[in-house]
């Protein structure tokens, strides 16, 4: 009966994300069609489905993991994301997929074997992943907001900025971020005229880190470092931050 349902459920699938494409689609074709659409039920069915019968086919093991993480099945995407490294090692993809999923579960160490794995491969210039890119290692939701956090392995610009919590308007804009960075960059930034700096914390006097935040029209200091700190301890120290704030604060 299971069977029955899936095969139904993957036929309809399959013609709704085959609309406006070519005559014969094929499953692969039709899966990222669909995920391209956010349509992630009809990727996730399409590609169980493929994945049944072609289950070393790293692509559609990809492809399925991708459905289940845009559905925040997180369980099911480790699962999945693991048989595409096990079939396809190097599948930058993947692991770096992997980083996300093992933060929203909250295994940091996992989360930073992951994040080894990826700097070790920028480190030796293998093939098919770049020094110079930013990697998405977070997806936070709080207080009704989307943040999107970026880890850079080459830290950025004059601010030498290892991470970025960034959020997004409804029109894709970034309104504000808050940014892990050396201690010395707030002391560079520029403050318009009568607008109120957010309370500084002591420390890293001798160099450090910072974790700053930004809105365009203010800027503070959330809590400063003499070494680099683990992700998730910045990240704690960033709810903490978001949580503490009335609603009606502008950051």
């Amino acid at each position: 009966m299971k069977r029955m349902m899936l095969l139904l459920w993957v036929l309809m699938a399959l013609s709704a994300a085959g609309q406006g494409g070519a005559p014969g689609e094929s499953p692969l074709v039709a899966g990222k069609r669909a995920l391209a659409a956010k349509k992630f039920r009809e990727a996730k069915a399409i590609y169980m489905w493929y994945v049944r019968a072609h289950w070393k086919d790293a692509q559609g093991q990809l492809g399925l993991a991708d459905a289940e993480l845009g559905l925040h099945e997180y369980e099911a995407a480790e699962s999945s994301y693991r048989n595409v490294v096990t079939l396809e090692p190097l599948n930058w993809a993947a692991h770096k997929n992997l980083v996300i999923v093992e933060a929203a579960l909250g295994r940091w160490e996992d989360f930073d074997g992951e994040r080894k794995v990826l700097r070790a491969a920028r480190e030796r210039g293998a093939a098919g992943i770049s020094a110079h890119e930013s990697d998405v290692i977070d997806v936070i939701s709080v207080r009704g907001e989307r943040w999107i956090v970026r880890d850079y392995f080459e830290p950025l610009g004059r601010a030498r900025a290892r991470y970025n919590f960034e959020r997004f308007s409804a029109e894709g804009k970034v309104v504000a971020y808050v940014s892990l960075e050396s201690a010395d960059a707030f002391k560079a930034q520029k403050v318009g005229e009568g607008v109120v700096v957010g309370p500084a914390v002591k420390g890293g006097e001798d160099g450090g880190f910072a974790l700053d935040w930004y809105d365009g029209k203010a800027h503070g200091v959330v809590a400063t470092y003499g070494v680099e700190p683990r992700y998730e301890k910045v990240r704690g120290d960033f709810l903490k931050w978001v949580r503490s704030r009335r609603p009606s604060s502008a950051y």
